[in-house]
């Protein structure tokens, strides 16, 4: 729209006529407009207005005369802020005479015309052109105010109400919909208990009533149609009248609108009946039916709304809330008494924003002298509400210097009176309340701590209830440090001080590791005394606080801690024991702290060290040094794994020092032996023991009890160390010659009877020599039978020897197994599968076999256990047959049973296998390949193909005498099942196979080169 700069009042005329504005030709057009209008204004915003359509029930009876006929009194508002007055009558005749017609005429107000809250009455009264001459011109004057005079026709709200037949309730219902619609989206269509050509005149008066009642926002927003012959949604329309009984039930078009059928038995639809049930539209429907005058409320409710959020305005609860406050103001302090909470909010959210005080003052004084009263409630004991502090403290955060005093003298009334009471829920919310608001927790806890008296009535329970919330000695510290630090007057308290300590030691008790926590308390302290500045000891410090701490933490240790219960890495984590005046304040101890003191020292010394003296527990008691190292000897084998040899040679220390040295060598070598994983750890012990003088004579080499206690290791354990090259080598040809001599005695000592035999001959002269040439030649003789071996030396021509024939060893009798196991070769390198083929003598023993548990030792030596994997019958009936008449014979099975199991449960298929054999030590692959699978004695021939697996009759495996190989007749094992693990393991003649703790023997198949 485009206006001219003197905000005039535009006009616009629209009917059916010859020619228009904007066409040429006969039809409904804009005839005539003021200068000021913008064309696109009046075909975008204008024209969807001029709508009439007569009333069906006056055309039906063929109604001729137009006054009969409802007039449509529009009011718009546009995107703009322009206000749009128009009225559409209806003409029995356009221009031709022939046909009805409608005439409409539009006022356009501009923005900022010096519109006011009672301009609807003017709207309501305006005076409209029926008619208009095109002939006349087609430009209209400029308005400067609307036509219609500035006396108005007084409206009797109660008479209205009374002639329209509307209760109270209907109409109160009727006014929070309208209010609702002009905030939001939803419309209001109401078909009133009139005859049609009614409609109009009394949707007027209706809304001359429903004016009164809004509040000045509403009055502002709010576009209406006093007549449509239908319900349609129009833009900038929130209240539309329509011709009775068009709101017809069922309708989709309002189904989610809200809906006032008064001339069909009152059918409102959509309306919340609770909503409308609140104060203001109580307050204000009583006051208009009593004929008084409303807008001092309005005017205060416009004003307290100056300020607030966006919207706030437009929502009907804050009318709820201010008609509630200006009644109390009004005098009807019994409001106040029925809804404390409820109006001390209300008052501290209207006079928040920052600049809210000078234009609302009669609500701060309202607010003050609530307060005041509720100052006098807790004079006299009362506990206020957690809601009313909450309030308090609200209005702090916006008019603090008013208030501060006051308010801090009304928490300190209250949570005396919580504390008396014993009312622990209060006192938690009260001080709740004064902690989130800084400024206002400065101010009270200055006046408390500033009074003795205060301080012990309320600073200390309340930091009791503080340190009791805290869920660890972290937390705890970090309050004890918050308020010491804060408030000089705190950490020099003794009552804080005492329940501080009182409290950490209430936390340690809790703590799983008490050791690392108090290393964590002396931690934090010396952080704390870190924190101030150079040369100066901060408040926590002056105080002592920090000292009580760490000694309250270090007496925990000693009172509440056990030795037995700690390991060697918590015992060097005590702090105490890096204190300078140690020995005087171990001396200042109670014996039973005393002891345990003494004892964690000594534990300390020892694991604190690397190398720590055999004697790290001289000084100690008998009993005391028993205790000490009974605990240490639990945590000895990780220290021996980790090379922490010195650390093993307290435990075996002998304080007497009698006999051969002062460890227990025996017992210390034993200890090793049982703890060491492997021989490699008591070799490199021993090399270690060569450089310290506990284990040598003053002459040199080692104790006699010591040099007992390896020769027993060497005997039982260790003689491979002595006989092996390689290991002989790393460990002890090295050593000095004083122990390389006794490593070369403990060798010879553990000669095999044989060796020591051939040594004692080597000795003894000519009886000897005799001896050796007679077992020479007896070797001799044996060898050259094949017996033992041959010999590569020529026999001497004079002495010939007749040759011994070989005698065939007895080969001794078979024992065939119940069953036997052979690896099934992958013949394709991309699969990850391994396949054994159990063969059984008996169904029944195959019928046993329901494995649980697999367990193969690999090529790599290692274990591999297996749950999950699948079973596959492969029985040869054939064979079974045979084997059951005694007979035997090439074997060849079809349709034979498989059954699967997995981890999951069993199932049941089928498959066909043939058995038929293969040329001598071979097997086919699965695309009919023949593969070699022939390896160091032991043969298998086996042939996969589908899911059916064929080998040949035997399968050999090398006996375990190593002297030749052990046959099995495969026709002897006709019941077989197929085992597959879906993972690649690589198996070799040393792989064995165990099913549930049975041990199975394995045939070995390699792959050819």
């Amino acid at each position: 729209m485009s206006l001219s700069t003197s905000h005039m009042i535009q006009q616009q005329m629209y009917t059916r006529e010859r020619r228009g504005i904007f066409r040429s030709t006969e039809g409904f057009d804009t005839v005539a407009n003021s200068k000021g209008l913008d064309a696109s204004f009046i075909k975008k915003v204008l024209h969807p207005l001029c709508v009439y359509d007569a009333p069906a029930a006056l055309t039906a009876r063929g109604e001729k005369q137009e006054s009969v006929y409802p007039e449509a009194l529009h009011l718009v508002r546009t995107e703009s802020g322009d206000v749009v007055l128009g009225r559409s009558i209806y003409k029995a005749a356009d221009f031709t005479g022939l046909r009805s017609a409608f005439f409409t005429h539009n006022y356009v107000i501009p923005a900022g015309h010096g519109e006011s809250p009672s301009d609807y009455k003017q709207w309501l009264n305006t005076s409209f052109v029926d008619t208009y001459d095109i002939e006349q011109g087609t430009e209209l004057p400029e308005l400067e105010r609307l036509p219609g005079g500035s006396v108005f026709p007084a409206v009797d709200p109660s008479a209205v109400l009374a002639q329209l037949q509307l209760s109270e309730e209907v109409f109160k219902q009727l006014l929070y919909a309208v209010m609702m619609s002009a905030a939001g989206r939803k419309k209001v269509y109401v078909a009133l208990n009139v005859p049609a050509e009614a409609v109009a005149s009394s949707a007027k008066q209706l809304l001359g009533v429903l004016y009164a009642a809004l509040p000045y926002a509403f009055r502002n927003r709010l576009g209406f149609l006093t007549y449509a012959q239908e319900p349609n949604s129009r833009k900038g329309i929130h209240l539309m009248f329509v011709e009775p009984f068009s709101l017809r039930p069922g309708d989709r078009n309002v189904e989610k609108d809200f809906v006032f059928d008064l001339s069909n038995n009152s059918r409102i639809l959509n309306v919340d009946t609770e909503q409308a049930k609140q104060p203001y539209f109580d307050w204000i429907v009583r006051t208009l039916l009593n004929g008084e005058a409303p807008d001092d409320f309005l005017k205060f409710a416009e004003q307290m709304l100056t300020g607030m959020e966006a919207g706030r305005e437009l929502t009907p609860s804050s009318y709820h809330e201010l008609i509630t406050l200006y009644r109390i103001e009004q005098g009807e302090r019994s409001l106040y008494n029925e809804q404390r909470i409820t109006v001390l909010r209300s008052l501290t959210d209207y006079l928040s924003p920052s600049d809210a005080l000078p234009r609302k003052m009669r609500l701060n004084d309202l607010f003050l002298s609530f307060f005041d009263h509720e100052f006098d409630r807790v004079k006299d004991g009362h506990i206020p509400d957690v809601g009313l502090v909450d309030c308090f403290k609200d209005y702090y955060k916006v008019h603090a210097r008013s208030s501060e005093n006051r308010l801090v003298e009304y928490l300190i009334r209250s949570l005396n009176n919580a504390y008396t009471a014993r009312n622990t829920e209060a006192v938690t919310y009260i001080y709740h309340t004064i902690e989130e608001n800084p400024s206002l927790g400065k101010v009270y806890f200055t006046k408390v701590l500033g009074n003795p008296a205060l301080t012990k009535m309320l600073f200390i329970p309340y930091m009791d209830s503080q340190m009791k919330r805290t869920p660890d000695v972290k937390g705890l510290l970090a309050v004890v440090h918050e308020w010491g630090s804060r408030y000089i007057e705190v950490s020099a308290n003794a009552d804080f001080q005492l329940l501080a300590e009182s409290a950490l030691m209430g936390k340690l008790r809790a703590e799983r590791k008490p050791v690392e926590a108090v290393a964590a308390i002396h931690q934090r302290l010396r952080q704390w005394d870190s924190s101030s500045a150079v040369g100066t000891l901060s408040p926590l410090e002056q105080s002592g606080l920090t000292e009580r701490l760490r000694e309250a933490s270090d007496r925990y240790l000693l009172t509440e801690v056990e030795l037995k219960e700690i390991s060697p890495d918590q015992v060097v984590q005590i702090p105490f024991f890096t204190r300078p005046d140690l020995v005087q304040w171990v001396g200042k101890l109670p014996a039973p702290l005393k002891g345990q003191a003494v004892r964690l020292i000594a534990a300390y010394d020892w694991f604190n060290t690397e190398d720590p003296e055999p004697s790290v527990l001289d000084g100690l008691e008998p009993s005391e040094v028993e205790k000490v190292q009974d605990w240490a000897y639990g945590w000895l084998p990780q220290q021996l794994a980790e090379g922490h040899f010195a650390r093993l040679l307290p435990a075996f220390y002998r304080s007497d020092g009698t006999g051969e040295g002062i460890l227990d060598f025996a017992r210390l070598v034993s200890s090793i032996r049982k703890w060491a994983k492997d021989n490699d750890t008591m070799y490199r012990f021993i090399r270690w023991s060569e450089e310290h003088a506990e284990f040598a004579t003053p002459r040199g080499g080692f104790e006699p009890a010591y040099r007992r206690a390896l020769l027993l290791f060497f005997q039982k354990e260790g003689r491979e160390g002595l006989h092996k090259k390689p290991l002989w080598r790393q460990y002890f040809e090295p050593a000095k010659p004083v122990f390389k001599n006794f490593y070369q005695a403990a060798k010879r000592e553990t000669d095999t009877p044989l060796v020591k035999t051939l040594r004692r001959f080597r000795k003894g002269g000519v009886i000897s020599g005799i001896v050796l040439i007679v077992i020479a030649g007896t070797l001799g003789g044996l060898k050259a039978t094949g017996i033992i071996g041959s010999v590569d030396t020529p026999t001497p021509a004079a002495a010939p020897k007749p040759v011994q024939q070989p005698v065939e060893p007895t080969v001794p009798v078979k024992e065939e197994p119940a069953a036997i196991v052979t690896h099934v070769p992958n013949t394709k390198s991309t699969t990850k599968m391994v396949k054994l083929l159990f063969a059984f003598q008996t169904s029944a023993e195959q019928a046993e076999f329901k494995p649980k548990k697999l367990v193969i030792v690999g090529a790599d030596q290692q274990e591999h256990s297996y749950e999950n994997f699948t079973l596959t019958e492969q029985n040869d009936k054939e064979a079974a047959s045979k084997a059951n008449n005694g007979s035997s014979g090439d074997v060849n099975t079809e349709g034979a049973t498989t059954k699967s199991k997995t981890g999951a449960g069993e199932s049941t298929g089928s498959g066909s296998t043939d058995l038929s054999g293969t040329s001598s030590g071979k097997s086919a692959d699965q695309t009919g390949a023949v593969t070699d699978n022939t390896a160091g004695g032991a043969t298998s021939k086996i042939s996969t193909e589908g899911s059916g697996i064929a080998t040949d009759q035997t399968t050999t495996s090398t006996s375990d005498d190593g002297t030749g190989t052990t046959e099995y007749d495969l026709d002897k094992y006709p019941y077989r099942t197929l085992l597959t693990i879906w993972q690649r393991l690589e198996l070799n003649d040393a792989s064995t196979v165990t099913v549930d703790g049975k041990d199975y023997p394995l045939v070995q198949v390699k792959a050819a080169n």
